[in-house]
């Protein structure tokens, strides 16, 4: 009973957390747009990054994600908790509603690409999700196309990519 309700309190902590996040930057996005503070100005444009990122990419929500993994859509929240706790995909608040980017599902297989799991294991700390989102959606030069395209054709070449990808730049 104690788990139950210390994971029904965390869900339900998690999604307030969310939704503050989005009030805060529907209000810098509105209420201060003009500013002149430099760190007012990069969040903002972090911000608006961020939508644009979202925005460009397709989404599913908890039920959807569900039923693409074959899983039961009977409490979607705590099914795809699990599947986030276990650091197996990438989750994001549009509209205070958690969703995941489609790419992420090998629809046929019923799973999440296994290179999701290891992307996310190298991500560094100084990556944020949405970096990791942001690379994975933009052409890349040894594939044509978005990384997130090539996830289920040539796992292993997007993975030796994203390692490269995060090797710290060395002068000398």
């Amino acid at each position: 009973m104690k788990a139950a309700f210390a994971a029904v309190f965390s869900d339900r902590f998690s999604g307030e957390i969310d939704k503050v996040v989005d009030a805060y930057r529907v209000m810098l996005r509105e209420s201060l747009a003009k500013g002149d503070d430099t760190e007012l100005q990069a969040a903002l444009n972090r911000a608006r990054l961020q939508e644009r990122i979202l925005a460009g990419t397709s989404m599913v929500d908890q039920a959807q994600a569900c039923e693409l993994l074959g899983l039961s859509a009977t409490n979607p929240s705590a099914t795809m908790k699990r599947k986030e706790d276990k650091r197996e995909i990438l989750r994001f608040t549009v509209d205070g509603r958690a969703t995941y980017p489609l790419f992420q599902f090998d629809v046929e297989g019923r799973r999440i690409h296994p290179a999701m799991a290891k992307l996310i294991a190298l991500k560094p700390r100084t990556w944020s999700d949405f970096r990791l989102l942001h690379w994975l959606t933009r052409p890349h030069l040894d594939f044509g196309v978005a990384p997130a395209e090539r996830l289920g054709a040539e796992a292993d070449a997007v993975i030796a990519a994203f390692e490269r990808e995060i090797v710290p730049a060395e002068h000398g």
